[in-house]
């Protein structure tokens, strides 16, 4: 675990819970909490997109259960300091310019 993830888990976590995605966008000093940010705001459009399809039966229900499965996974990885990737978002959040 590098410095940087260290230092700023617990604000590049905050990426992932609804809106609070501008708070590690300010930490432009931290590429950790960059990278956090950026998929922070794929994920939130994702869940505006998934929002739209989840009164569908199963098929939105299960895509509202896969999106806050993930949003918990890169929560809880975020906190122990790892960089990891979302599956299929992440190709959106590296072309994020911050």
């Amino acid at each position: 675990m590098s410095q940087d993830s260290k230092d700023h888990r617990v604000t590049a976590a905050l990426s992932y819970v609804l809106l609070l995605f501008l708070v590690p966008m300010m930490k432009k000093d931290s590429a950790f909490c960059q990278f956090h940010a950026k998929q922070g705001i794929a994920l939130f459009v994702a869940w505006i997109v998934v929002s739209f399809f989840a009164w569908i039966p199963l098929v939105g229900w299960a895509a509202w259960i896969s999106m806050l499965v993930v949003n918990v996974m890169a929560l809880v990885k975020t906190l122990n300091g790892e960089s990891w990737e979302l599956p299929i978002l992440a190709k959106y959040a590296k072309q994020i310019k911050l």
